[in-house]
């Protein structure tokens, strides 16, 4: 049994990375001057200017914000899918061990 859990570990890994290259997170700024659209591996995919700045810095924050933002919603997404893949993988009685 233990075999095949182990042996499954790269299949499932290499499923949960697929899973979260497919999770799409969007993201806003506060009022709406930004939108970020990253995957579940935190890449990237879009990034929308929805106002006019006439201060780059104020831009620049507010991007950095947004962005980060973004990535802890993707961090959480990705524990979860972890958690439901490692739940699957461990026999009924020991499904609830990591959490």
């Amino acid at each position: 049994m233990l075999d095949d859990l182990l042996g499954n570990v790269g299949a499932q890994q290499e499923q949960l990375e697929n899973k979260l290259k497919e999770i799409e997170i969007s993201e806003k700024s506060q009022h709406d001057e930004i939108e970020v659209v990253i995957n579940g591996k935190k890449e990237i995919l879009d990034i929308s200017i929805n106002s006019e700045f006439e201060d780059m810095s104020e831009l620049e924050d507010l991007l950095v914000l947004t962005l980060n933002n973004a990535f802890l919603k993707a961090d959480a997404m990705a524990e979860a899918e972890t958690k439901k893949l490692l739940d699957s993988m461990l026999p009924g009685g020991l499904s609830g061990l990591f959490g």
